[in-house]
């Protein structure tokens, strides 16, 4: 994946949207920069992302499944922060944390 010098203006929204989801959930500063590492991965920081061999599409790369799931219809998918408060959701309900997330990524290449 290309990382945020590769596309600013999509790093900023990205950052913005994760950032406040993150403080929205209580979770601690140090989500942030895992988090980041894992929407860096899968979508280059893209909210718009899709994969053509997929379902996945957005920050977080979620499947339909995964979007159904994760507020289905009741989410606004196209938000960059409604998609960062469904993708914290899943990594706290899969992993634990965001840096069990990437491990099991650097072992899988997904998460």
């Amino acid at each position: 994946m290309k990382d945020a010098k590769a596309n600013p203006n999509n790093y900023s929204t990205a950052s913005s949207a994760v950032s406040s989801a993150l403080k929205a959930a209580g979770k601690p500063d140090s989500w942030l920069q895992p988090t980041l590492e894992l929407v860096a991965r899968e979508s280059s920081f893209n909210p718009n992302a899709k994969n053509p061999k997929s379902s996945a599409a957005g920050l977080f790369q979620f499947l339909d499944m995964t979007r159904k799931n994760y507020g289905g219809s009741s989410v606004n998918w196209n938000d960059p922060y409604q998609q960062a408060i469904a993708g914290i959701k899943y990594i706290e309900n899969r992993y634990g944390d965001p840096v069990k997330a990437l491990q099991h990524w650097d072992k899988k290449k997904w998460y």
